[in-house]
């Protein structure tokens, strides 16, 4: 047999080896919470990458939360907004000062709005008025909560001069609706039917806005203004000037690079008769850095571009 021949011979074999080690190799695990799988994108997204399966871990939900199971290696992917996880990552979220070292950016996803809402029998008009009063602030553990505290203080406002309520968002309604709370804090993507409830109820959405709003945006930089389109829900005949926040797809720093490349390689893919899951341009502009899997992904589709 000549040279040529026997090299051809075992270069064939080797491919075909390296094939069947590739088709044995178990599949790689991606643990997630059930709120981030919930995401039609995410979960149809991920599941088009080869040999990967997804395993639930937790049941997810607030941001804080979120980002403890990131941290404390519960989980490799999660969401939170983007100012929560901006505090968390630098040291700032509680006054411990514990860095959340583990975590990286993935993405920019979409936009989360402030409501403030007041109940149909109050006479409240501002946050200033709030003393004395029962607030709903969001659940435990959430950006609604740390973003209403820092609203209220601003306008002179502590949490011991407030009775607050920490609920779910639909528990909270319910008793807006009813008059056993005064005002309410949530922040939710726009048109939400939970807010919708609320107003249609009767509830009334108030204005964020003025001096002290520029205030609250120096100590929360990833806070910005944002207007309430006019008619979003029932009988808002007017705009609602308020705050948003984005939400962030976050990952583990220990997490394979190759991986993370195919994965925002599947989210960002064109799909026939679905529009982009999110805003490619804004995407890399995470509150904290990149994970280097996602800062390769990015450069290299801006070359090929």
């Amino acid at each position: 047999m000549s040279s040529a021949l026997l090299a051809l011979l075992t270069g064939v074999l080797a491919a075909c080896s390296n094939q069947t080690a590739a088709s044995a190799s178990p599949p790689r695990e991606l643990r997630m919470s059930a709120l981030a799988v919930a995401d039609p994108l995410i979960k149809a997204a991920y599941s088009r990458v080869r040999n990967v399966t997804i395993k639930i871990t937790s049941p997810g939900g607030a941001s804080i939360t979120n980002l403890n199971d990131l941290q404390q290696g519960v989980t490799d992917i999660g969401i939170a907004l983007a100012d929560t996880t901006y505090l968390a990552y630098n040291g700032q979220l509680d006054e411990g000062g514990k860095r959340y070292d583990q975590l990286r950016g993935l993405a920019l996803l979409n936009v989360n709005t402030f409501h403030f809402l007041v109940g149909p029998r109050t006479g409240i008009r501002s946050v200033a008025q709030l003393r004395a009063k029962r607030v709903a602030i969001g659940p435990g553990d959430t950006s609604t909560a740390i973003i209403g505290q820092t609203l209220l203080e601003l306008n002179g406002v502590s949490l011991r001069d407030v009775i607050t309520e920490r609920r779910p968002y639909p528990e909270t309604v319910e008793r807006l609706l009813a008059g056993d709370i005064d005002a309410a804090f949530m922040i939710q993507i726009v048109g939400t039917q939970t807010v919708g409830d609320a107003v249609r109820g009767g509830a009334r959405l108030l204005n964020l806005e003025g001096p002290l709003i520029e205030d609250l945006r120096q100590q929360r930089p990833f806070l910005r203004r944002t207007l309430i389109p006019k008619g979003t829900y029932p009988g808002q005949d007017n705009p609602v000037h308020t705050l948003a926040v984005d939400r962030v797809m976050l990952c583990r720093a220990d997490l394979d690079e190759n991986l993370v490349y195919e994965l925002l390689e599947a989210y960002f893919a064109d799909s026939p008769g679905t529009v982009p899951p999110t805003n490619f341009e804004r995407a890399p502009a995470t509150p904290l850095p990149l994970h280097p899997g996602a800062l390769r992904y990015y450069r290299q589709r801006e070359l090929s571009r």
